[in-house]
């Protein structure tokens, strides 16, 4: 994050030039909250889009990612500060890419915070003196947890918004008032890209301690019934239960995206599993990170119920064959509230198989020495010794190749154990 003096100097700067700059949005909110700021937002008033974009070019790197409507990017020590002059939306077309965006560096500061979504996004802070500016009442609606629209009438201008007071629900435990829970009923969300759903749905599911407040407010608005029907003809109770779970184990599920496949098979759970895929498509789930999120998702979805009691060490071994076991034992748990499959996790662990198969003992080549050549026949004695690898019969690739000896010398069904 950029250096308080860095944000100090372009303030200053913006000062001396005959403009103000304020922290906005998030930033605010969370400062007021005592929560960390991973994005520093700067609005700038009073200066036009070529002055400000010299000053920034004083500063440090600029990158103009909305040049027509005034929003920078401003690299400076520590990080990068998003600069923007303060902008007037008008809804030109269905959906949130409908917005139309104008920089309009005198419009003022009531005027630039009532485009903003909910009263808790909608102060300003100067960086300066530290003053805060709350034209609309947000810091009393932070004091009591409440989410509040700033303009009624306009709030529907964005879609997008319905899934954003979703995921504040869920992440900070604010309850909406009954006008906004309105609003969001009537948002048009079919208008929205999917991956903008996803990307709301993620929040909810990643930054949330208790997601299931967010589900909550998902149903009394008739958000989930529209986004991910299928969860919402599950039962409320075992899906928040185990979406809530799921967020305690977090932290230890990996690297990303595993994290996002304990959440989403935690959503998902309940859901039959032919009707996954269409739910996984509704949200464009497919591979991340190099990461099969999809097929691991649909995987934990379809094999947690085997995982509830006591799977034995051959179940585990055969699961990952195909799954992460780490991932659906989780899954499961969260699903169950059973220790059963974090127990099944750490002999998982035990076994070396907790995210990756059994390594093969013996190969093709390995065979070799004893007359084996590629074929039918190949393919059958290596089929036959994982077999009793995952079975636990065989150990070592002495004992691997002591097997196909073994097989070899008299082949019949019952001379698969050397003796």
């Amino acid at each position: 994050m950029p250096s308080p003096n860095a944000l100090r100097s372009l303030a200053l700067a913006c000062r001396d030039a005959g403009g103000r700059a304020w922290l906005v949005g998030g930033s605010v909110r969370d400062t007021l909250l005592g929560l960390p700021c991973k994005d520093l937002d700067v609005e700038v008033h009073g200066l036009p889009a070529p002055t400000l974009l010299r000053l920034l070019r004083r500063l440090g790197r600029v990158n103009e990612v909305g040049r027509s409507f005034g929003v920078y990017k401003l690299s400076v020590a520590g990080g990068t500060l998003d600069v923007s002059l303060p902008r007037r939306d008008s809804n030109a077309g269905p959906g949130h890419r409908g917005i139309q965006v104008e920089g309009d560096p005198h419009m003022g500061v009531v005027e630039a915070a009532r485009r903003r979504d909910l009263t808790i996004n909608a102060m300003l802070q100067d960086p300066i003196t530290g003053e805060v500016l709350d034209p609309f009442g947000g810091r009393a609606d932070l004091a009591a947890g409440r989410l509040r629209a700033v303009d009624p009438a306009t709030f529907l201008d964005d879609p997008l918004r319905a899934l954003r007071v979703v995921q504040f629900a869920g992440r900070f435990g604010f309850d909406p008032d009954e006008e906004l829970v309105e609003l969001c009923r009537r948002a048009p969300l079919a208008e929205l890209p999917a991956e903008r759903v996803m990307g709301e749905v993620e929040k909810l599911l990643l930054r949330s301690a208790r997601p299931s407040r967010g589900l909550a407010v998902a149903r009394r608005a008739a958000v989930l019934a529209r986004i991910l029907p299928e969860v919402d003809a599950c039962p409320a109770g075992a899906v928040d239960a185990a979406v809530d779970r799921a967020a305690a184990q977090r932290d230890q599920a990996g690297a990303e995206p595993r994290p996002l496949a304990l959440m989403l098979g935690a959503l998902l759970h309940r859901v039959p599993v032919p009707q996954v895929d269409p739910c996984l498509d509704r949200l464009r789930v497919h591979r991340s990170l190099r990461f099969p999120l999809r097929d691991r998702v649909r995987g934990a979805v379809a094999a947690w119920p085997s995982l509830v009691g006591t799977p034995s060490d051959t179940h585990l071994r055969e699961l990952a064959e195909t799954e992460e076991v780490g991932l659906v034992c989780r899954v499961a748990h969260a699903a169950s509230g059973s220790p059963a499959p974090l127990a099944a996790l750490e002999r998982a662990r035990r076994l070396g198989i907790e995210d990756r198969p059994l390594p093969r003992l013996v190969q093709g080549r390995d065979l070799h020495p004893l007359g084996i050549e590629p074929g039918p026949e190949m393919g059958a004695l290596l089929e036959l010794v994982r077999r009793a690898q995952l079975d636990g019969r065989v150990g070592t690739a002495q004992e691997a190749v002591a097997l196909v000896a073994h097989q070899l010398a008299d082949p019949s069904p019952s001379s698969e154990e050397p003796p």
